[in-house]
């Protein structure tokens, strides 16, 4: 029998809670600021003053006035595995990031810190031990938690009027620990437990292109090309490997040591990936827009060694707003209102079964200030990943994405009557 060790509650930071986070460098995390998820995560081709865009580092450019993008995530988790079903909740801190104009509408410079990946999973498997006539089980735990996180510091700059490049430079850090245990039921034998604690700390970069056009005094196209090389970045690792046998209070006594080895040096390669968005502008009236992004992680390694079940990824997401009146007396005609759909197929093949996500969000920008874009910004998005075929899970979501945009105009001579 496979299940799921199963808890609720809340847990708070915890960067996530999917058993799929086992594979590879874990789930992946970030998913664009509270206005771009409410249109469905569309990012790379969409640009504006009073907001940032990490996505697209070259969207820095058109900064006018000083931004700060703050965010947190709280979700709902579905389970589901066979007739077994569990539903987890959790939170966790989305962003926290700045942004100003060196120069005005030419030059921008923004920085933070964004997650990367997690790993959050506790998974229990028991089945007959098949070593004497006993009807000894052998139960193994396999847990993992953890997560990376960057620093960025992006820089944007106009080469035309209508082209801008830009680029993050990410400091990727963090530790993730993954535990294998596994246990006979029979308690004269003894346990074994593997553990690895995987470190991070090195550079990683991004580039960023923006191209935008005027098609009339009132509407404008814009394409954004975003991408990454594949790139090694630095790691250390300690490994244990003990026997062990559970006492009579519960608690481990140990055997001997197998295996120990800290600071064990290597390289974490992750993929090189590209992503192009397109999108439709009029004014503060309304936008529409679409991205396509791919990356092969059938190419990623961890010192050395490949994974089988991660493959290519796909993503497609489509998007848009509508603000009915941001001149307007009534504050419900300022207001930003948004929708969008997401399909990823996702860079897990497990068993055969290609895990694919699909989603919908809608969100509101609730302005703070008439006179400028300050808002509190809330999406919501409502999706589903895995399949419950062949004994996987199929996770079902609700998540509530909370941010606040806060504009200030920097070095502006007051004037007074």
């Amino acid at each position: 029998m496979i299940g799921l060790l199963l808890s609720s509650g809340l847990f708070a930071q915890t960067s996530t809670l999917s058993p799929y986070s086992r594979f590879g460098i874990g789930e992946m995390l970030f998913r664009g600021f509270s206005q771009q998820r409410g249109m469905g995560g569309i990012a790379y081709g969409g640009s504006s003053a009073g907001s940032l865009n990490f996505s697209n580092p070259a969207t820095y450019a058109y900064d006018s006035v000083m931004v700060v993008e703050f965010g947190l995530d709280a979700e709902v988790i579905k389970q589901t595995q066979s007739n077994l079903k569990v539903q987890k909740t959790n939170s966790r801190l989305n962003t926290l990031s700045l942004g100003f104009p060196v120069l005005k509408n030419k030059i921008g410079l923004a920085f933070g810190i964004v997650p990367y990946s997690g790993k959050g999973y506790n998974i229990i498997s028991t089945k007959n031990a098949n070593i004497d006539t006993l009807g000894t089980t052998l139960t193994n735990h396999y847990k993992g938690d953890g997560g990376y996180t960057r620093y960025f510091l992006g820089l944007g700059a106009n080469i035309t009027k209508n082209l801008s490049l830009g680029v993050n430079a990410d400091y990727l850090f963090g530790t993730v620990s993954r535990q294998r245990r596994a246990e006979y039921s029979n308690t004269i034998m003894f346990n074994t437990n593997y553990q690895d604690d995987i470190n991070i700390s090195d550079f990683y970069f991004e580039m960023g292109l923006h191209w935008k056009q005027k098609i009339n005094d009132k509407t404008m196209w814009g394409i954004g090309i975003v991408g990454a090389p594949a790139q090694n970045v630095k790691a250390k690792g300690t490994l244990w490997w003990v026997n062990y046998r559970v006492g009579s209070s519960g608690s481990d006594i140990l055997k001997d040591t197998i295996l120990y080895k800290p600071d064990v040096t290597g390289m974490i390669t992750l993929p090189a990936y590209a992503g192009i968005g397109f999108n439709l502008t009029s004014g503060t009236k309304w936008q529409a827009g679409v991205d396509f992004t791919y990356q092969d992680w059938s190419t990623y390694k961890s010192f050395g060694f490949a994974d089988t079940s991660t493959k290519s990824s796909m993503g497609v997401a489509l998007g848009g707003s509508i603000t009915p009146d941001i001149t307007s007396i009534s504050y419900f005609n300022r207001v930003q209102y948004r929708a969008g759909v997401y399909y990823n197929q996702s860079s897990l093949e497990l068993r055969g079964n290609q895990l694919n996500e699909y989603g919908v969000s809608l969100g509101v920008g609730l302005p703070i200030r008439k006179s400028l874009q300050s808002a509190v910004n809330i999406a919501f998005e409502f999706g589903q990943r895995g399949t419950t075929a062949d004994n996987l899970i199929k996770e079902q979501y609700a998540r509530i994405v909370l941010g606040l945009t806060f504009n200030e105009v920097w070095f502006q001579k007051r004037k007074y009557d």
